[in-house]
């Protein structure tokens, strides 16, 4: 019982096959381009030379600067939301359809609707909604905001505080929502075959969902059998004593 519930040390180590490779180099999986959904935030800015145009365009900027960029939910506020019909709307340039669109290509979109009123101006866009979730064997489990263009799983873990001692990390699920169909991925990160994963970026709204191993409910409750054993034994000790 003591040593089916003990965890060794290759199950704590990720890429146990690194060293048996001819090449200390691993290809890994291109960088997928997400494509811009419904319900989306995007944080677009107008910028030109002419600060008075900057007033005109970009009021919530000029107003709430520090406000902005102290956290999250402020990008909530002042971003721009797509709606379900997949266009954005834009203060004095009009509705931009960005659905299907990756930012370069919605932002090109926007730039080339600013372009008909405006001369000299530069579009700025950001997706500033993406959020991914990590449950189960983590230590901080729960919804992160990413700010970055790319993400991979391993960030992913590493932002909610690695893998517990009664996680596997032989068994990892990434569930992909999508429009009619969600994907489900499933991952060892203890062989370098996952860096060539379709999951091993993450895309907005992916959920990742590390499994316990199997020794987890024993481990759980030997406290409750040790107090077993233990009454066990005070009542044989008893009865021997009363004999």
């Amino acid at each position: 019982m003591f040593f089916s519930s003990c965890t060794s040390q290759k199950q704590l180590i990720y890429l146990q096959d690194i060293d048996t490779l001819k090449s200390p180099e691993v290809s890994k999986q291109r960088t997928p381009d997400y494509k811009i959904q419904p319900s989306d935030i995007l944080y677009i800015r107008l910028m030109s030379m002419d600060p008075n145009i900057n007033q005109i365009y970009n009021p919530n900027f000029s107003t709430n600067q520090q406000n902005l960029f102290n956290n999250a939910q402020s990008f909530y506020i002042y971003g721009y939301s797509v709606n379900d019909s997949g266009y954005v709307t834009v203060p004095f340039v009009g509705n931009v359809e960005v659905a299907g669109l990756t930012i370069e290509e919605a932002k090109n979109a926007i730039q080339a609707q600013t372009n008909k009123i405006l001369r000299n101006a530069t579009v700025d866009v950001k997706l500033v909604s993406f959020k991914y979730s990590v449950l189960g064997e983590v230590k901080k489990p729960g919804t992160y905001t990413n700010f970055n263009n790319q993400l991979t799983i391993l960030e992913a873990i590493s932002r909610a505080g690695d893998i517990t001692d009664y996680g596997n990390r032989e068994k990892v699920l990434v569930l992909r929502p999508g429009e009619t169909k969600s994907t489900v991925y499933r991952i060892n990160l203890t062989n370098t075959k996952f860096l060539t994963s379709d999951a091993f970026f993450l895309l907005p709204n992916d959920i990742v969902y590390v499994e316990p191993i199997k020794s987890k409910p024993f481990r759980i409750n030997i406290p409750i059998f040790s107090l077993l054993l233990t009454s066990v034994s005070t009542l044989i000790l008893v009865l021997s004593f009363i004999k």
